[in-house]
């Protein structure tokens, strides 16, 4: 029986090291899906995310970006797929947030189809170029959610929904780590 490889698991020689990816990856599992709202859960799995879009900007070879972007991708689509499935489809419903909702939900497809394209570049240079580009999206992204919208939702929203949300998005997320 062949094992599945846990998605946050990068492979090849630019992996990077397993004390990182570690500490990494609990972030990413380690979580009581019944205590924790959603704002918390999304802002623990941005630190994950944050400590690794300087790994993309700054210097470093191909080979070394092009594992970090291996495990970034993962991490990504394990925090951006549940988060639209839970926290956006919430903000949708709610007439001061809809336009936020819809707006994460454009930048979550834009960096999804930039992903797609990093992992079929197999030109050095312009591998380079785009994994920067999404790094800095990334960023803003992160930055406009932790700024702007989370801190609306939490005064809209009540801990009682937050938690709801918060128990569906780390069971989302769990289904993606596994699949």
């Amino acid at each position: 029986m062949a094992t599945k490889q846990n998605p946050l698991t990068p492979t090849g020689s630019a992996a990077l090291p397993e004390t990182f990816v570690s500490q990494l990856r609990e972030r990413f599992t380690s979580r009581r899906a019944d205590q924790i709202d959603i704002i918390d859960a999304i802002l623990e799995d941005h630190k994950a995310l944050k400590d690794l879009i300087p790994l993309l900007k700054g210097e470093g070879t191909y080979t070394e970006k092009r594992g970090v972007f291996a495990f970034l991708a993962a991490a990504l689509e394990a925090h951006a797929k549940p988060e639209e499935q839970t926290w956006y489809k919430s903000l949708k419903t709610q007439d001061d947030m809809k336009v936020e909702g819809l707006e994460g939900d454009i930048e979550h497809a834009l960096a999804d189809q930039l992903v797609n394209e990093l992992k079929a570049t197999t030109d050095e240079d312009l591998f380079m170029a785009k994994v920067k580009v999404l790094a800095e999206m990334l960023e803003h992204h992160i930055k406009e959610e932790e700024n702007e919208m989370l801190p609306e939702f939490r005064q809209n929203s009540t801990a009682s929904e937050r938690r709801e949300l918060g128990a569906k998005y780390l069971k989302l997320r769990s289904a993606y780590l596994t699949h």
